[in-house]
């Protein structure tokens, strides 16, 4: 139907300029399927990264999500601009398979722009941010993951390791980072704390003393399954054929004394003239004897052989035991301690563990089962934790200016500048993606039930931006969590509001603790429906998101 062609039935309907009669096309149809899956992945995305902002995510989960963030926004904005090419089809008569190949025209370049003009955004931020907002950035994230594993507590805000694992908790968690941008003092409010904060954080990591003592038992366990089986036994042929040199030094010899009576020659008297032919027929029968050698030199002819077959033997000890220990050259016939404090099979096991730079000794021999947690709690995991912790104790409390361009920490500061960045980002793009097609499903829902709808295109629009940012304001006022009811977070949002700065309040200021308080109050009714999306609807897809410690990344 043309705009001409509308204008004539609400006339003639007596429908008003801001709604009119609309037909109940197939485009409308298809928008609508359309729109409503686009709905559940959006869903099903936003569940996922309070999932991820609630697992300490590294750098490499925070670059997945964020990945699949902007695809599914840019896949969002395509969205927007197919009712204009659908209409345009049906008023032209176009094929069906030229609107496909319109509608993909637009879509490719749409989710492109999308994609590229989020990825800049934060790019902006980080690259733009100062070596104060990235060192910030770093202690933000330490205090955000201790939050998470537990190893802190926020005066006059407490929450429990149960409500932080909640909708809203998770969310506040996204946000906390922006929220805590404008406390004064930070450094000096945390420093007592930063020590335990990162041992908290670190164990989280490893996935606590039970894991890690357990996969320690296995991977001993196994050690001495390959010392027994794989070591020793290639010692032992090792060690077979060193007891074999005598024998076959006599047995050479005794070839080689015969081939000399054939000539009517003895070892003793062999001419001068002839040593050098006699030399080339004792190495091509496998004496590697010394340039020079004198043919009735006893000694020399069973040194050479004792050296060929030591080295033979050593070789193939090496490539037997280097198949099973990682290419390891060990010396043969180590007894059992001597293996297991080896340097070389230290630095192995130490790497299965994920415990490589630590420089910890693992130990052999244990005491009883019941004293043994205890004994590797306090000789091993301990000192892991220790040297973890003073390792990130250099970085984290490392001057400003290394933070800067090219300054020593400058990629830990961006990278925490991206991590503090991208899941605010992200949550509030999928959440107004929701919302905007939300509404926009609902009107065409009652396009295909009532056959009315918005007269003007651009009064649509403004309907759905409008009732997509009230959907998310009435929610600043409805009271769904206590967190934001705190004195803690009212401090947050009086220092917020300053955005980083002194004085007043700003715009943006403003604008992000609203942001930050309407989110938090949504996903308690939000996140539930949206993780049975994700769990039932799209079976459990996570979207690139596998929660995992440093100790899941071990290769036993």
């Amino acid at each position: 139907m043309t705009l001409t062609e509308r204008h004539a039935g609400s006339a003639s309907a007596g429908d008003g300029w801001l709604f009119s009669r609309q037909p109940r096309a197939a485009w409308v149809w298809v928008m609508a399927i359309v729109t409503g899956t686009y709905l559940l992945v959006e869903c099903g995305f936003n569940s996922r990264l309070l999932d991820v902002v609630g697992g300490m995510p590294d750098k490499h989960a925070v670059e997945a999500i964020e990945v699949r963030g902007r695809l599914i926004s840019g896949a969002a904005v395509a969205l927007v601009l197919w009712p204009f090419l659908l209409r345009r089809g049906v008023h032209r008569g176009w094929h069906p398979l030229r609107t496909a190949a319109a509608l993909l025209a637009i879509s490719v370049p749409a989710i492109a722009l999308t994609y590229h003009a989020e990825r800049e955004l934060v790019d902006a931020i980080v690259e733009r941010s100062s070596p104060e907002q990235r060192y910030l950035a770093v202690n933000l994230l330490t205090v955000q993951n201790a939050l998470v594993a537990g190893g802190v507590e926020l005066a006059n805000l407490p929450l429990t390791r149960e409500q932080l694992a909640a909708p809203d908790g998770k969310t506040f968690l996204a946000v906390f980072p922006l929220l805590a941008y404008s406390t004064r003092n930070l450094e000096e409010k945390i420093r007592e704390q930063k020590a335990h904060m990162l041992r908290s954080v670190t164990d989280r990591a490893y996935g606590g003393l039970d894991k890690n003592y357990n996969r320690f038992l296995a991977s001993r366990e196994e050690l001495i399954k390959r010392y027994n089986e794989d070591y020793l036994v290639g010692c032992d042929k090792y060690n077979a054929a060193l007891s074999g040199i005598g024998a076959r030094q006599q047995r050479a010899w005794r070839d080689y004394t015969a081939r000399l009576a054939r000539r009517g020659l003895s070892p003793e008297r062999v001419p001068p003239a002839y040593w050098r032919r006699v030399r080339d027929d004792v190495r091509a029968n496998g004496v590697p004897v010394p340039k020079g050698w004198d043919p009735g030199d006893r000694g020399a002819f069973d040194d050479a052989i004792e050296r060929k077959v030591r080295t033979s033997a050593m070789e193939e000890f090496h490539a037997a035991v280097a198949r099973h220990f990682d290419g390891q050259r060990l010396a043969p016939n180590l007894d059992k301690r001597g293996f297991f404090s080896h340097p070389l099979v230290q630095d192995d096991w130490r790497r299965k563990l994920q415990y490589a730079d630590t420089g910890v000794r693992l130990p052999i021999d244990l005491p009883s089962d019941r004293e043994a947690p205890r004994f590797f709690e306090r000789a091993v995991y301990e000192k892991v934790l220790d040297w973890h912790v003073q390792d990130k104790l250099k970085k984290h409390s490392a001057p400003v200016a290394t933070f800067a361009d090219d300054g020593r920490h400058q990629e830990l500061g961006m990278d925490s500048m991206r991590a503090m960045v991208v899941p605010p980002v992200a949550l509030a793009f999928s959440i107004m993606g929701a919302l905007v097609h939300l509404i926009k499903l609902a009107l065409f829902v009652v396009q295909l039930a009532f056959g009315r709808g918005f007269t003007y295109g651009l009064a649509k629009g403004a309907f759905v931006t409008g009732s997509s940012l009230a959907l998310l304001g009435v929610f600043h006022f409805v009271p769904t969590s206590q967190i934001p009811h705190q004195p803690l977070y009212d401090y947050f949002e009086q220092r917020g509001a300053m955005l980083g700065g002194e004085g007043t309040p700003t715009l943006g200021g403003r604008a992000m603790v609203f942001y930050a308080r309407s989110v938090i109050q949504v996903q308690p009714v939000a996140y539930p429906l949206f993780e049975a999306v994700r769990v039932h609807v799209l079976r459990g897809h996570d979207f690139g998101y596998r929660p995992t410690t440093i100790a899941d990344d071990s290769h036993d």
